[in-house]
């Protein structure tokens, strides 16, 4: 058996221009990360990553926490298909279809527009998500864009890629965002229900490891959501 890290990135910088890097918070996350496990003496056969920022941010941090305990930390290699889901993206884009057929973000858009705040963009990212998820926003996406389950047939695609050559005695690392940790986790434990595969990455939090063992095809979950490295005040969500 083989045992699969699958790490979400430290906090990023929610409600700024470029969400796509990491806080000062996360940098301190991610250093307490590498620092825990390398106190522990654990050591990886191999690293991947995906193509985001936020991703590589947050693996630099471990790595230079592991070689400054005189450690080795692989060279990771990246897989686009560990990114992060583009649903975010398109809900500006879809702002006046959500209006009309989902009223409630008339508000939060308004709001948003003058006195953004972080309350308000999590009701509107928790709900958008939880409509897109489940194909209930009430009216078609624009041409090409993602959908959830064409989402998820990419991140297996990632975790098959991981998988391969590594099914005996490896101990893996990957570095990704919740959606796609949430839905590897769907198809760990085989859920058909978007909601509950979404719900996975609702809750996840900046750093959390979700362990998995493999062998060939065979997925088990040992844990999820852990951070035994943070203390209460460094933990965050988003």
């Amino acid at each position: 058996m083989s045992k699969l890290y699958l790490i979400r990135h430290a906090q990023a910088s929610f409600l700024s221009k470029d969400y796509d890097n990491l806080s000062d918070h996360g940098h301190k996350q991610s250093t307490q990360l590498g620092e825990y496990y390398a106190k522990k003496g654990l050591l990886f056969d191999k690293v991947y990553v995906g193509p985001l920022k936020r991703h590589h941010q947050t693996y630099q941090r471990v790595k230079d926490a592991y070689e400054s305990a005189g450690l080795p930390f692989p060279t990771a290699i990246e897989f686009e298909e560990l990114k992060e889901y583009e649903g975010m993206d398109v809900m500006g884009a879809v702002r006046k279809e959500l209006e009309i057929h989902q009223p409630r973000f008339k508000a939060w858009f308004e709001e948003m527009d003058t006195h953004p705040n972080h309350k308000t963009k999590m009701k509107m990212v928790v709900t958008y998500l939880n409509l897109w998820a489940t194909n209930q926003l009430g009216f078609d996406l624009p041409a090409g864009a993602q959908t959830f389950a064409g989402f998820r047939k990419t991140a297996e695609t990632g975790l098959a890629k991981v998988m391969k050559g590594n099914e005996k005695g490896k101990t893996i690392a990957v570095f990704s965002s919740g959606g796609c940790i949430a839905a590897i986790l769907g198809k760990v434990l085989d859920l058909n229900n978007a909601e509950k595969v979404m719900g996975f990455n609702l809750v996840m939090r900046n750093t959390a490891i979700s362990e998995v063992l493999f062998s060939g095809s065979r997925l088990s979950l040992m844990t999820f959501n852990d951070l035994m490295h943070l203390s209460e005040e460094m933990v965050t969500t988003m």
